[in-house]
């Protein structure tokens, strides 16, 4: 109940946003540096909440016996559903823009590329993803998860994301190699792999892959864990 009631507090504060994104007083780059702001904002709000749960989890592991069990059922469907970091054996993905042709749609790295190979890993088995652009910026994809562009910027979880891109994949190593050099199914990324230098490859050496936890916006209003 506890928690709840933090959760409900919380969640109902009004953020900054942007009162009419059709006025043509409001330019696109202002309505991307609004969507940024608004999202950090978000962030330290959920931090700050989960940090506040963690708490409350570990005086209940120590004061109430009897809900040991619930606080257990709890981190697993924290995990479930990213909320929590994690580390197994996977597969490092690298997805950029050529260095070696000039700059057009066929060369460089697109949003809609991401969404592919995220769908991708996920149909041949994979257990999570994260995508980290330059500046070690990464984001845990989820049931939550929006991968979209605004021009030629990539948001991911409504964070800024460039290139290049690398790509966590957790799962069996042997499945994720094989669907990795899937040329059927990925044929329009090696197309430009062979004809514009896109790059494309997976990082060798990495055997133990780490995963951030989710940390973008989480709203549902009917869900189900099975």
């Amino acid at each position: 109940m506890v928690i709840g009631i933090i959760l409900a507090i919380n969640f109902n504060e009004r953020l900054p946003r942007i009162i009419s994104p059709t006025s043509s007083i409001i330019t696109l780059q202002e309505m991307q540096n609004n969507l940024e702001k608004e999202n950090e904002l978000y962030k330290d709000k959920l931090a700050e909440i989960e940090n506040m749960i963690s708490v409350l989890q570990d005086q209940t592991k120590h004061t109430q016996t009897d809900l040991k069990d619930l606080v257990a059922d709890v981190e697993e469907k924290k995990a479930k559903v990213g909320l929590t970091k994690i580390e197994d054996e996977g597969i490092v993905v690298v997805l950029n823009d050529s260095e070696q042709r000039e700059t057009n749609p066929n060369s460089i790295a697109h949003a809609s590329d991401i969404r592919d190979l995220v769908n991708h890993f996920f149909q041949n088995g994979a257990k999570a993803i994260s995508i980290e652009g330059a500046g070690e910026k990464e984001e845990r994809i989820s049931f939550f998860t929006s991968i979209d562009c605004i021009v030629n910027t990539v948001l991911i979880n409504g964070t800024k994301i460039v290139p290049p891109f690398k790509i966590r994949v957790l799962g069996d190593r042997d499945r994720m190699i094989t669907a990795i050099n899937d040329r059927v199914a990925l044929k329009q990324i090696y197309d430009r792999v062979d004809k514009e230098s896109l790059e494309f490859h997976m990082l060798d050496g990495q055997i133990m892959v780490k995963l951030t936890k989710y940390s973008g916006p989480a709203e549902i209003k009917n869900a189900k864990l099975k």
